[in-house]
């Protein structure tokens, strides 16, 4: 049974170029295809758990204005969330995960806000992967356990990541089949599926889709 999902949102460069778009365009339809996809995820039984991973820490390199414009559109985005009515009327419980520390004061602030205001919350859970990569969270980890003078155990670099979360199900839009670094730790088991469509250009049906063909695999989690 689903209950975890989550998704790397491909495309939104591309979209732009496609459509002769701005930056602040592009982006702002791929914040709304966000919030339309954890609509969906709302009507799937006991699916419970959505992430997406909102910027990497190798995006957080791009030119200044493509990363000013999209840094203050994730503000707005966060600031909206907190009354956002997908999240107070399904008690949405909101996380951050990831080295937020590298983004701007005024997102940081945002995204705390966001997750103090939403703590809370015993509904279903939405993970924003926010400044994250793989490799960071795993180096983290590890500096984390040997800092607190723990042998570096599997349970304790699980328990050291950013989130213990492990998706059944990993969706990447813009027609690219590859992780690029994404929750490698917790993705070890996790179904995938990749799409050929663009993140803005993702539909209902495309979702219905990805969910559809989960349902038809038989996990055995490495046995």
């Amino acid at each position: 049974m689903l209950r975890s999902i989550a998704f790397i949102p491909d495309g939104n460069r591309r979209y732009a170029a496609k459509n002769g778009l701005n930056f602040a365009r592009a982006y702002s339809a791929g914040f709304e295809k966000t919030r339309q996809v954890f609509e969906w995820c709302l009507d799937v039984p006991k699916l419970n758990e959505l992430t997406v991973w909102t910027i990497s820490t190798e995006n957080l390199s791009r030119t200044g204005v493509e990363l000013s414009v999209f840094t203050r559109l994730l503000n707005t985005k966060l600031v909206e969330a907190k009354n956002d009515p997908l999240v107070t009327d399904n008690g949405v419980k909101v996380n951050v995960i990831g080295r937020l520390e590298m983004l701007p004061y005024y997102v940081q602030e945002a995204a705390s806000e966001l997750i103090r205001s939403t703590a809370e919350n015993t509904g279903r859970v939405l993970n924003l992967a926010i400044g994250y990569g793989g490799r960071q969270e795993l180096v983290d980890a590890v500096q984390s356990v040997v800092a607190a003078g723990l042998p570096a155990t599997e349970e304790n670099i699980s328990s050291a990541l950013y989130t213990s979360t492990e998706p059944d199900l990993i969706v990447r839009t813009g027609d690219t089949q590859r992780l690029s670094g994404f929750m490698p730790w917790q993705s070890a088991y996790s179904e995938l599926y990749f799409s050929k469509k663009l993140w803005p250009e993702f539909t209902r049906s495309d979702f219905d889709e990805a969910v559809s063909s989960f349902s038809g695999r038989a996990r055995r989690f490495g046995l």
